[in-house]
């Protein structure tokens, strides 16, 4: 007793930190792109291609993805159970299933491990405790209390086996929309697995006129099918019009003796007698709707969930568009993304780490195109972007500068001058801009702009770099000298190091290096420099590594990183640790700074990574966040690769008291600097437990001792030191044992 008042006495005295946690995934996604949606007692759910969301009553929202347990984000079909408990299908085969009663989610993977290449969940449909699953290519049937499949059907009647299905029905009978046609159940079958159970009605025979279809209710006793033909009723032997002849209907519901209609950009209301129009909008995509218990109406668009009675267009918080082409973090933790090129990009995004900003030619002016193709943070504060056409920005305190061929020595392609393509800007160590112009029309395809302002541009003679050649992404070293790539033409890594003397190209050096001197491969991909000044080069096949930019040939090696040999490397970054990031085509590879441990193999089977193939990655030092961008989505991973700081001072011990509950649980000491030792001792100065913390601002003690045991109830002593233990810092913390 006397051990705990002396606990609860330290606290009283200890500032106590929110813990932070480390290894925590967050994913960031665009879900504007509704594509199903379904009313529930708590609120409107909505599938898009960036996981789920449920618009609540209160307008707040509730968003689950992969980071929240899900298998799959890439959402394509939704719906609810007689159990209150929704289904949600996606594009890969997967299909979760989320209690909202107590937020469990469960995986339902048969489907999705199917060994086939398209497996999608186009429509799930709930008849009594029976979940017909409308798949890539077939029909399952799965229980709704235990997820055990029924029986899964790839033939249906006379269509070819493994047709698309499109959507279920049933009343009484099946109805199995393909994209061959309409399969409905004879009555009194029971053998579903074989033709003779089925009826079938083409696409283009006399009786199915339409080319497709996607949705079968029942209203009024009738049989109403959604086509693109309108809606045609079933008369028991063929689908006979009925109404909104020739309009492609896309979807079709029913609500308190009402039938919904749906085409991509009008809704229709018949209540039996009179066809009314209820709501039109040509500047989105109208794609499901669902109507709430109280008689809401909500339409499932690709500019979000649109609430009908006010027409008020609902979405959570996100960035605009899902691919993270490339990415830089600012001085401030800001994060900034690049998002295209060839008329994909929108523009960049600005993440603060609760808002997102998006710049475009829309809303500003100074912007001349949307196709934004790389960025760089410099140390200045200042944010460079590279433009795939439109030179280049420069993103100042919320102003921005473009520069381009009409008011900078920038010059583009040869058969468009105008056209100035950017792959890539980066800044030496005085805070000059390096501008990599992709295909320059004066084979001057380096540029520089000063910190004062003043423009340079260099040609290539050893080798000459023609027209031909395309330029890729760029590193500078320690030295200053330029590394950069080309993706066309004579391929290989170039370098350019101008001696401190912009206008005297007499004493540049310049040089090449190709597959013959040892590359990998001539197909190169990306560049880093890491904390020890090593440039790293990734291929196709994987990593090469020169230790002496200096004498680039003579130490230019391909023994490291065997984990990713015949890997196609995207992009490498480097944390605060020197451990290397590598993003691939199969995830995201981790190695120590030696560059032949493999730390970490992160990909979308094993961690909350929407897609293996990943565009880009950025480190914010000071928090320890690692940004991975995708096609599908920004994910962010909180990693201990925290900068150090300069000197010891107060060590932040958090959480505090430490609550021994289980293995996972770990102290986080924070406060440290470069290659801090720890030391911890019991308050009768026994030395309990001793390790070199990893480099960086944090280390984390996991409350054992060094017999590997947990310490006992009661209060600890942690002493930090340098090298030379001339810079000291301690803290304390109170462990409690369940």
């Amino acid at each position: 007793m006397k051990m705990y008042k002396l606990i609860f006495a330290l606290l009283l005295f200890t500032n106590i930190y929110a813990q932070t946690q480390f290894g925590e995934w967050k994913i960031y996604a665009d879900m504007k792109y509704v594509s199903g949606t379904v009313s529930s007692v708590n609120g409107i759910w909505c599938t898009t291609y960036g996981g789920a969301f449920r618009l609540n009553a209160d307008n707040n929202f509730l968003t689950i993805n992969k980071a929240d347990g899900m298998m799959s984000q890439s959402l394509s079909a939704v719906a609810k159970d007689n159990y209150g408990k929704i289904w949600l299908g996606s594009q890969d085969g997967y299909i979760m299933v989320y209690n909202e009663a107590d937020g469990t989610l469960n995986n339902i993977t048969e489907i999705g491990k199917y060994d086939r290449s398209i497996k999608k969940i186009n429509n799930i449909f709930v008849s009594g405790d029976t979940v017909f699953i409308s798949t890539s290519f077939g029909l399952s049937l799965i229980n709704s209390t235990n997820f055990s499949f029924y029986d899964t059907f790839t033939k249906l009647g006379s269509f070819t086996a493994e047709k698309n299905v499109v959507s279920t029905f049933k009343q009484n009978v099946i109805y199995a929309i393909t994209e061959s046609g309409v399969a409905v159940q004879k009555p009194g079958t029971q053998n579903l697995s074989v033709p003779e159970s089925w009826n079938t009605y083409s696409f283009g025979s006399t009786e199915l006129l339409a080319a497709s279809a996607s949705k079968i209710v029942s209203f009024n006793g009738s049989i109403l099918l959604a086509t693109n033909k309108g809606v045609a009723k079933f008369s028991g032997q063929a689908w006979e019009k009925f109404l909104l002849d020739d309009a492609d209907v896309k979807n079709l519901y029913v609500s308190n003796n009402i039938l919904y209609l749906l085409t991509a950009n009008q809704l229709y209301n018949y209540d039996g007698t009179q066809l009314n129009l209820v709501y039109e909008n040509y500047s989105t995509t109208l794609n499901s709707l669902t109507v709430s218990d109280n008689n809401q109406i909500y339409i499932a668009s690709s500019s979000g969930l649109i609430r009908l009675n006010d027409q008020t267009i609902l979405k959570p918080e996100g960035p605009a568009g899902n691919l993270f082409l490339n990415m830089a973090v600012s001085n401030n933790g800001n994060l900034y993304a690049a998002t295209g090129k060839d008329a994909s990009g929108i523009g960049f995004m600005e993440f603060d780490g609760t808002n997102w900003n998006l710049y475009d030619k829309q809303q500003y002016s100074q912007i001349p195109m949307n196709d934004y193709y790389n960025v760089t943070a410099g140390s200045d504060g200042k944010i460079y972007f590279a433009i795939w056409g439109g030179g280049i920005t420069i993103f100042n305190n919320g102003q921005l500068e473009t520069y381009n061929s009409t008011n900078s020595p920038l010059v583009g392609v040869p058969w468009s001058t105008a056209f100035v393509a950017i792959s890539d800007i980066e800044l030496d160590s005085k805070g000059n801009a390096w501008i990599a112009n992709v295909i320059s029309g004066e084979r001057k395809p380096l540029t520089v702009k000063t910190a004062d302002n003043k423009w340079y541009s260099y040609a290539f003679t050893n080798p000459i770099i023609n027209e031909d050649e395309v330029l890729g992404n760029m590193a500078i070293d320690d030295n200053n000298t330029k590394w950069f790539f080309t993706i066309a033409g004579n391929m290989g890594l170039y370098y350019f190091n101008e001696n401190k003397t912009f206008e005297n190209t007499s004493d540049d050096t310049q040089g090449f290096i190709s597959a013959d001197d040892g590359l990998l491969s001539s197909v190169l991909t990306a560049l880093a420099v890491d904390k020890r000044g090593y440039l790293w080069i990734g291929t196709s096949v994987g990593l090469n590594l020169i230790t002496d930019p200096s004498k680039p040939k003579s130490t230019l090696t391909s023994s490291i990183a065997f984990a990713l040999r015949d890997q196609t490397v995207n992009c490498i970054a480097v944390d605060p640790l020197d451990k290397k990031w590598i993003g691939t085509k199969q995830g995201v590879f981790v190695l120590a700074s030696d560059g032949f441990t493999l730390l970490e193999h992160y990909n979308k089977t094993n961690s909350p990574l929407p897609n293996n193939d990943i565009k880009s990655i950025a480190i914010d030092s000071k928090s320890g966040r690692v940004y991975i961008g995708t096609d599908d989505g920004l994910t962010v991973l909180l990693t201990e690769s925290i900068e150090p700081v300069e000197s010891l001072g107060d060590l932040f011990v958090y959480p505090n008291p430490f609550i021994i509950e289980n293995n996972d649980q770990k102290i986080t000491i924070d406060g440290l600097i470069k290659n801090t030792s720890i030391k911890i001792f019991d308050i009768s100065g026994n030395l309990i437990s001793s390790f070199v913390t990893p480099g960086g601002k944090v280390a984390q003690w996991d409350g054992k001792n060094m017999n590997g045991k947990f310490v006992a109830s009661g209060i600890y002593v942690i002493v930090a030191y340098d090298d030379e233990a001339n810079n000291v810092a301690t803290g304390k913390v109170a462990v409690l044992r369940k």
